[in-house]
């Protein structure tokens, strides 16, 4: 996803989007696989654009079509842990700041 801060036009109210992207940060708990593209989002709350509301309604496609993704833990699998990181620099277009991600498994799951 690349979104830009001042790509289309201004929301009138951006009460909206703010309380769907909080309710979305808040599932990043158990659903790892939206993390990135819920930070992404995040960084346009102060004047959220319509085009970051689009991308929120496909991220919303996303998880109605695959609802039970997350955090799972079987009891045959052993209890290793196991960490792995990646970055990606100046990937932003806007600041070219560089994004770093992490993922921390315990067995087959992810954890944080």
């Amino acid at each position: 996803m690349k979104l830009k801060a001042n790509e289309g036009t201004l929301l009138p109210d951006p009460t909206y989007y703010r309380k769907l992207v909080g309710k979305l940060n808040f599932l990043t708990n158990t659903r790892l696989d939206i993390a990135y593209s819920v930070q992404l989002l995040n960084q346009f709350m102060q004047a959220p654009r319509d085009t970051h509301l689009t991308t929120t309604f496909h991220l919303l496609r996303y998880l109605k079509k695959y609802p039970t993704l997350g955090i799972f833990f079987s009891n045959a699998t052993d209890c290793s842990i196991s960490a792995y990181c990646d970055s990606d620099w100046a990937s932003f277009p806007d600041s070219r700041r560089s994004v770093t991600g992490y993922i921390v498994l315990v067995g087959d799951s992810p954890i944080s």
